[in-house]
């Protein structure tokens, strides 16, 4: 496992392949609105008076400046904000000119609203989110793609030993093929559960169970572990590889992408994919309300099942490619 590590670093697609996923997690953390998010921002200036502060807070994101030179700089900012200044008897709305069309119509409906009360219809409902429903979704493929750099790893040290001459060092000497099968799945193990942690909490994809988590994760490392020596087996060298990577990587996203897209009623085309049963598991876990142990347990069964027959119809590639003693 130190070998491999160090071999790892020493290539720039692998050590970028160990921080893509926090790279994408972090992406995903600035960009993912909440939906408890506003999508009005006003200024005012500390004239209108706490009263009518308060009344426009029930409304939209409100921000208090000094003065109106102070209002007017932060208007002509590069975000879209509206200013409401006191005019007399009544309120004037100042805009920059390039605002987007809900920043420069809403303002002056909120005054239509708080001035004169009932001559607008207002209603209101309770959707019952409390975080984005995007949200859940890309966590899942940041998940899956973790695990398959996991297994990316694999393939990659598979290879590396193909090409320094260590696979037929290692064919002569005591060790078995299933030594040398543990060997590299541990690593590939370890790394995946922890990108997965890692990238899970750099995203802020939580409140989740830890444990839930791990339950889902390890069948699907599992299938990132068969996915590595896939790679291994099938390359020579690690362009080949990347091509190896690039046609293995599709049962990974395109399913999940597939079972968020699809009908319900289609989901049965993509029940052989094992992702299918661990996107499943994970959306379980990251519902707001929580999981029960009995489905998580069931969909992660599953995905295991699944992927030992994927195993057990790769084994005769990997014994003729990976040829070892024993």
């Amino acid at each position: 496992m130190g070998r491999d590590i160090k071999a790892s670093l020493r290539e720039f697609t692998l050590v970028y392949g160990l921080v893509a996923p926090f790279l994408v997690a972090l992406v995903m953390r600035a960009f993912i609105p909440g939906v408890g998010g506003t999508s009005l921002n006003l200024v005012v200036t500390q004239e209108v008076g706490p009263e009518m502060i308060g009344r426009l807070d029930d409304y939209a994101r409100v921000e208090v400046v000094s003065s109106r030179e102070a209002l007017e700089r932060r208007v002509l900012a590069l975000d879209d904000v509206a200013g409401i200044v006191p005019d007399g008897d009544t309120y004037r709305v100042i805009l920059q000119g390039n605002e987007a069309h809900d920043t420069a119509v809403l303002p002056g409906l909120v005054l239509a609203d708080i001035l004169g009360p009932g001559s607008l219809e207002v209603a209101r409902e309770d959707l019952g989110r409390v975080a984005s429903p995007l949200k859940p979704v890309l966590a899942i493929l940041l998940a899956l793609t973790a695990m398959m750099i996991g297994g990316m790893m694999i393939g990659f040290s598979i290879i590396e030993d193909k090409e320094t001459g260590v696979l037929s060092a290692v064919a002569v000497s005591p060790m078995s093929r299933f030594e040398y099968v543990a060997g590299r799945s541990i690593l590939g193990f370890v790394l995946s559960v922890v990108l997965v942690y890692g990238s899970l909490y750099t995203m802020g994809a939580g409140p989740f169970d830890f444990w839930q988590v791990l339950v889902v994760t390890l069948p699907g490392t599992f299938l990132a572990v068969i996915f590595g020596f896939y790679i291994g087996a099938i390359s020579e060298n690690q362009i080949s590889g990347i091509a190896s990577v690039k046609f293995g990587s599709l049962p990974f996203l395109v399913g999940p992408i597939l079972t968020a897209v699809l009908p319900e009623r289609w989901h049965f085309t993509l029940w052989w994919l094992p992702t299918y049963w661990t996107y499943l598991g994970y959306r379980e876990v990251f519902t707001p309300a929580g999981a029960l142990w009995s489905e998580v347990l069931r969909l992660s069964a599953v995905s295991l099942g699944v992927s030992l027959l994927f195993l057990a119809a790769s084994w005769r590639l990997f014994s003729r490619r990976l040829v070892l003693r024993g």
